[in-house]
């Protein structure tokens, strides 16, 4: 209904748990690090505790699909089970083979699950068994599971379990009848609802992977979203599903706070939608919500802060002044547009380079005080008619790329087009080469600093693009002039600024399929999905790649690193310095 309307690919807000939209708050993310450490090889008993509607089966769902060829897991989604019914689900998820008419007693199939286990073992397989709504197992279920902790070798645990409940399942624990069970687990995690930052950092990943806008939902209808919500991600998707209805069908190009205010009342329980509307709007005239929500967009306010702003009477309290934040704002790292850390300062992120010599004598892709040529731009003219007459901009590099229309009023840091970005580094013709994209160079010419458009480099020459035409340069009479810094456009078709170990969704997958690629294999005639779960695996993969390109090994895919794994194989639609082989 809505999708054609706000150009979306696909439903953004669909409360099913799809680990694909997965978005890793920091609670999220330490959760999934538990799981992960409870089907870890050193992994035991685990608990993992969320109120309804956090996540809590996303993350299960994201753990299932990971890539982790030597682990069986055993799901139990219907925890409302006798204590035979039970051992026989592990039994059949194992594919543990018992027979059905004579193996009747509890005994005989848990002597079945246990040579099951040992066989496992023997292979160096590990086994872990998930239990969703935990908090639903009886006094039966629960005292059998302590006993299957008893399935272990002289130094390993035959059988890993993973208990993931709601808050009763806490106090389930808590009985002192249950204390023998309780004292076996060995890592316990508190899932908690989003904040007002990451609220909107949450809504505007799931928009990004269906290439919505990221501004579609605006300031003060996030900060609307929250208080109705409470930060749980299904209620937020709840309404956010019906706001887009609702804007949709009032013609609204923004969602504002208003249209989130009535889908609250719509969607979510009539008891908790009036008490917060009760709370939020009263508080606050719609002037001061309007006013928060455009303090909330301004660069160096963070939506929180904002949002605090708000609770704290907004006239009685100081108003959030952009640049108030606490160190040096051209070092930090802000938010991007896919609700997760941008990198704004060269080298952070785990894209810094490591010194790397052309294998020509040439100085590092560190060593930007001379081109790269090793000559500094005052030791040597500009070779008489070798360069295009007039300055370089932003605007010829991007329709390089098939933008068109008026000139581009931005700066490389700010550029926002589409899934275009810039990014403004220094080095030596080795890292231009690598990125495989055009680039603007800055250059020394008779004096003065000026930009030139490199559009293609061949061999030992180079392509430049003026106001005047193209000329062709030598590599190294160009060298004697550049300084070394550039601007490159790249397309982050990944979704995100930075993916690193840990995280999981689209952007891992699109990580994963690059080196497929690059090294050589297909990954659409592979078989079965790609895991969205960046795991050891992906991590050695990536070092490597970051070795190979004179990149900080450090796993961490940010722009360089992106720009790079897309340099390294054909892009449809995207200009390259150089042809690449398929």
């Amino acid at each position: 209904m809505y999708l054609r309307y706000y150009g979306l690919e696909d439903y953004p807000f669909s409360v099913t748990p799809d680990p694909a939209f997965l978005y890793l708050s920091a609670s999220h993310r330490e959760a999934l690090g538990h799981l992960l450490y409870g089907a870890g090889e050193h992994g035991g008993f685990v608990a993992l505790i969320g109120e309804v509607g956090t996540g809590k089966t996303t993350l299960i769902r994201a753990l299932v699909e990971n890539d982790m060829p030597d682990l069986d897991i055993a799901l139990c989604w219907n925890p409302h089970l006798e204590v035979r019914e039970f051992v026989a689900t592990i039994c059949d998820e194992l594919g543990a083979a018992y027979d059905r008419q004579h193996d009747t007693s509890l005994k005989d199939l848990v002597d079945r699950l246990n040579q099951h286990l040992l066989a496992t073992h023997a292979n160096n397989r590990r086994t872990v068994l998930i239990i969703d709504e935990a908090q639903n197992l009886s006094r039966g279920v629960l005292e059998q599971l302590r006993l299957l902790t008893n399935l272990e070798t002289h130094k390993h645990k035959l059988l890993r379990i993973i208990l993931v409940g709601q808050p009763e399942l806490e106090q389930l624990l808590a009985r002192h009848d249950l204390r023998q069970l309780s004292q076996r687990i060995t890592a316990r995690f508190k899932l908690t609802p989003l904040g007002y930052g990451e609220t909107r950092a949450y809504v505007q990943h799931r928009l990004k992977l269906v290439g919505g806008s990221q501004h579609l939902f605006t300031g003060a209808a996030l900060i609307a979203l929250r208080r109705y919500t409470g930060g749980t991600p299904r209620l937020i998707n709840m309404v956010c599903e019906r706001a887009l209805m609702g804007g949709y069908a009032h013609a609204r190009s923004k969602i504002g706070p208003m249209i989130v205010s009535r889908a609250a009342l719509e969607t979510l329980p009539r008891e908790r939608a009036s008490r917060w509307r009760r709370v939020a709007l009263p508080a606050a005239s719609l002037a001061a919500i309007a006013v928060v929500g455009a303090l909330a967009w301004y660069p160096g306010i963070e939506l929180t802060r904002a949002a605090e702003w708000m609770q704290s009477g907004g006239a009685g309290a100081s108003t959030p002044v952009a640049g108030e934040a606490v160190g040096d704002p051209a070092n930090a790292i802000g938010a991007g547009d896919d609700g997760q850390p941008t990198l704004v300062a060269a080298g952070e992120g785990g894209d810094s380079y490591r010194p790397v010599s052309d294998g020509a004598g040439s100085a590092p892709d560190t060593d930007v005080s001379s081109g790269s040529g090793g000559t500094t731009a005052a030791e040597a003219a500009p070779p008489p008619g070798g360069l295009p007459g007039g300055d370089a901009d932003i605007t010829q590099l991007l329709r390089l790329w098939g933008v068109f229309g008026s000139e581009v009023r931005t700066n490389c840091r700010s550029l926002r087009i589409g899934d275009l970005r810039c990014l403004a580094d220094s080095g030596s013709f080795t890292v231009i080469e690598r990125y495989n994209r055009p680039a603007l160079l800055t250059i020394e010419d008779e004096g003065r600093t000026r930009k030139v458009l490199l559009s293609s480099l061949d061999g030992p020459n180079a392509t430049l693009v003026g106001a005047d035409g193209t000329r062709r340069i030598s590599r190294n009479a160009l060298g004697r002039i550049w300084t070394g810094e550039f601007e490159v456009v790249w397309r982050a078709d990944s979704g995100v600024s930075l993916i690193q170990p840990g995280a999981v969704g689209s952007a891992v997958v699109w990580l994963r399929k690059r080196l497929d690629r690059i090294d050589g294999r297909n990954p659409e005639t592979q078989l079965g999905p790609a895991s969205p779960v960046y795991d050891d695996a992906l991590q050695r993969r990536l070092r490597k790649f970051q070795a190979a390109n004179g990149l900080q090994s450090d796993a961490m895919a940010g722009p360089r690193t992106q720009m790079m794994l897309n340099g390294a194989v054909p892009s449809p639609g995207s200009p390259a310095l150089k042809a690449v082989e398929e």
